[in-house]
């Protein structure tokens, strides 16, 4: 296994920016200060947040620069994130487990380069464009539509990466009304309402249109293209939404900002006439792709047996990025970086995850690390095909004496937890585990 390391990850996105056409050359030195800045463990994390800032608004504009020429609502967008950016010291003060997403869309980003350098899962992503079998002269349409993609995958990741998380201070602000309760509580006299989200009839066309695209894919005949749409996804969507997922939320939040989406999305409505435009095929395509692997990162409906998509490597970027996250001290009541010792093996199929806890000032339970983590995969990925055979998830805690060692592995034949040596096969007790109903099984 290989040990994610800041400097490893850096090293090898600065060398990568040669490769990004999209990067002018006489901006990499700028980047390179950046990021020597954010790996520096002598600034606080509100400095890192302010140098996360400019990385994520430099990759933001010349992302969008390079897929489309209408890049209004880049402004709002970076109005948007300096909120963001304020908006996460509230929260930190209101939940005490709160995590800093700031800095760490960032090195999702990074990350996301770097895995597909060195996992062979993620070298060829797939998109949604399929051709129907009574039009075999479509295969060819298919692949001059990713050819186009291909050409702008690495500034659409960027997109992705970058953006994933912006609806999260919607979610977190139940908690929020929660503590404001309480306090409003000993006044009597006065009553309080929560700060509620309440659609009108003027938003619901903005949600249709997400809903529509999320269910969306390119389906080439041999006349030229048209959109297909999933059955049933915008069911699995629309829950999500009502949960407030900050996957989605994020989603929206593009939607309503980028002119980009609505103009090039403008077309879609099921009864146009199939079009032999590779560009407006790709572009389509690509918003698809942005939207979907932004919203699906929070969609408990959401599954997948394939790992070569812009969603799974999404999914487990923002899953492998422990090793550079800030949380809590409960001795000092501040921001710290919890550097969680992470290694991951990623084969063509299959990917082994391991995290060690060994930072003493960080109340993180491992236990509670574990469920999370192994929460998110078991209802994530299915082996309906030979595309994956085998994921698994280990999680060590060096702070103690024990050296507590928990271990999930699912492949095709079967999925078993491993906690502290002893195995457990029994799905009831998994589950039972895994919701919280029971402690950790060896006791």
């Amino acid at each position: 296994m290989s040990e994610l390391r800041e400097d490893a990850i850096v090293d090898f996105f600065e060398k990568e920016l040669k490769n990004m056409k999209f990067i002018p050359p006489s901006d990499h030195k700028d980047i390179e200060s950046w990021l020597d800045s954010l790996c520096d463990n002598s600034k606080k994390r509100y400095e890192k947040a302010l140098t996360a800032r400019d990385i994520w608004k430099f990759f933001i504009k010349k992302s969008l620069q390079a897929i489309t020429n209408n890049h209004r609502g880049y402004d709002e967008l970076c109005r948007y994130f300096n909120d963001y950016i304020e908006y996460e010291n509230l929260l930190f003060a209101l939940d005490e487990n709160y995590r800093d997403h700031a800095i760490h869309s960032v090195w999702v980003m990074l990350l996301g380069f770097y895995l597909r350098e060195k996992c062979t899962a993620f070298r060829e992503i797939d998109y949604y464009i399929t051709y129907k079998h009574n039009h075999p002269k479509a295969q060819n349409d298919v692949v001059e539509t990713k050819k186009i993609i291909k050409k702008y995958e690495k500034p659409l990741w960027c997109l992705i990466a970058l953006t994933h998380d912006l609806g999260y201070p919607i979610q977190k602000t139940k908690k929020a009304n929660a503590i404001m309760a309480k306090m409003i509580a000993n006044f009597g006299f006065l009553r309080q309402r929560d700060f509620d989200y309440n659609f009108t009839i003027v938003q619901q066309p903005a949600l249709n249109e997400l809903l529509k695209i999320l269910a969306a894919s390119i389906v080439w005949t041999d006349e030229g293209y048209q959109i297909g749409y999933q059955s049933g996804v915008c069911v699995d969507y629309a829950k999500s939404f009502e949960r407030l997922d900050h996957g989605i939320m994020s989603a929206y939040l593009l939607l309503l900002h980028l002119d980009w989406i609505c103009d090039t999305m403008r077309m879609i409505r099921g009864v146009e006439e199939p079009s032999k435009d590779y560009e407006k095929a790709a572009q389509q395509t690509m918003i698809i792709t942005l939207l979907d692997a932004i919203s699906s990162h929070t969609n408990k409906n959401k599954y997948t047996d394939n790992l070569n998509t812009m969603s799974s490597l999404l999914f487990i970027s923002d899953e492998l990025e422990e090793f550079s996250r800030y949380s809590q001290s409960s001795k000092k009541k501040d921001w710290i970086n919890t550097k969680c010792r992470t290694n991951v093996r990623c084969t063509k199929n299959s990917i082994k995850m391991e995290y060690t806890l060994d930072t003493p000032d960080i109340d993180d339970d491992i236990e509670s690390l574990f469920r999370e983590k192994v929460n998110k995969i078991y209802n994530r990925f299915e082996f309906k095909s030979e595309k994956i055979k085998k994921l698994s998830i280990i999680c060590k805690d060096m702070r103690t004496s024990e050296e507590p060692k928990l271990e999930y592995v699912k492949t095709a034949s079967e999925q078993f937890l491993k906690i502290d040596g002893k195995r457990y096969n029994n799905n009831t007790e998994i589950l039972e585990f895994l919701s919280g109903k029971s402690d950790r099984l060896s006791k």
